[in-house]
Order: C-alpha cells, then structure tokens, then sequence
C-alpha cells in the first residue's frame, strides 16, 4: 500500500531567492551552517530560485542573513510567503 506522502510546513516562512547558478550551493553552505535557522532548496536550478523556508521564530534572523549575503553575491528576494503549500515526497 503506498501512501501519498507530504512534508507540511505549516507555519513556514517560505522567502524565494534568485541568485547566481553557481551561487546556490554558497548560499546552501550558508544556511546549513547555521543548525536549524532555516531549509533551503531549489526550485528551479535554470532559472536558480531557490526557497529558503523559515520558521517564524527566525524569519527576521533569515533576512538579515539575506540582507548581509546581498553584499557579497548577487541576490534579488522573489517573494515572501507565510502559508507554502505542503510538498510531496518522491
């Protein structure tokens, strides 16, 4: 029996981020350095958007990251949403 399976981020902060192709994995090291502050995943690598989801304890530590990053690499913030959709597993 499968079951349709699904992360629900419930009351994620979802932020999408467009940066350099070759700076996604950067911003990865960046946010996985930082335990438990935020996911981050790509959406589109062509395109390079990624969504950095937070939780709301730490949206505003999040975007003063965002903010800093902006000084080093080029990042344009795409849209903030506080309700993303669940996302299906493989």
């Amino acid at each position: 029996m499968e079951k349709d399976l699904q992360i629900d981020y419930g009351d994620a902060y979802r932020i999408v981020v467009k940066v350099r192709r070759e700076d996604i994995v950067y911003l990865n090291g960046i946010f996985e350095s930082y335990d438990n502050l935020a996911v981050m995943r790509t959406i589109d690598r062509w395109e390079s958007l990624i969504e950095v989801l937070a939780s709301p304890y730490f949206v505003s530590e999040v975007k003063r990251i965002l903010e800093e990053l902006k000084k080093e690499i080029q990042l344009e913030i795409v849209s903030e949403d506080n309700h993303p959709s669940p996302c299906p597993l493989p």
